[in-house]
């Protein structure tokens, strides 16, 4: 049976400055640059055997990608339905926000433009099954 491994991207600025990045574009910062590097090299220490690296559609989690794929040889491609989730009117906010925490707990919340937890799931349910 196959194994599916999860990683999330390296830094952010907006990670840096504490703001809800969602579905919005925010690149990596040095930092996150040499974390994904580092990833890449314990992927190739630790032996770990993966066919192929699926990243998001954002300028973060391709960069992150594309780090690991240099230094491993595994190849790398774009999966459009693992865009992270979109958060609406809370992305850029704070992502310590009293408002958003009880949003977020909320599965069928919108966000108000965003996307429902329960549409993102759907989504990322459909792309591992293909």
């Amino acid at each position: 049976m196959g194994m599916v491994y999860f990683t999330r991207h390296g830094q952010t600025v907006w990670n840096v400055e504490n703001k809800i990045c969602g579905a919005t574009d925010s690149p990596l910062t040095d930092l996150g640059h040499e974390q994904a590097i580092e990833l890449g090299k314990k992927i190739l220490a630790e032996g770990i055997q993966i066919d192929e690296i699926l990243y998001s559609p954002l300028i973060r989690a391709k960069a992150t990608a594309l780090h690991v794929s240099e230094i491993t040889g595994i190849p790398a491609r774009e999966e459009i339905r693992l865009k992270e989730q979109n958060f609406g009117k809370y992305e850029s906010t704070p992502r310590d926000g009293e408002e958003f925490a009880k949003a977020k707990c909320n599965f069928i919340c919108s966000f108000d433009g965003g996307e429902t937890m329960l549409h993102l799931a759907q989504r990322i349910y459909i792309c591992l099954m293909i």
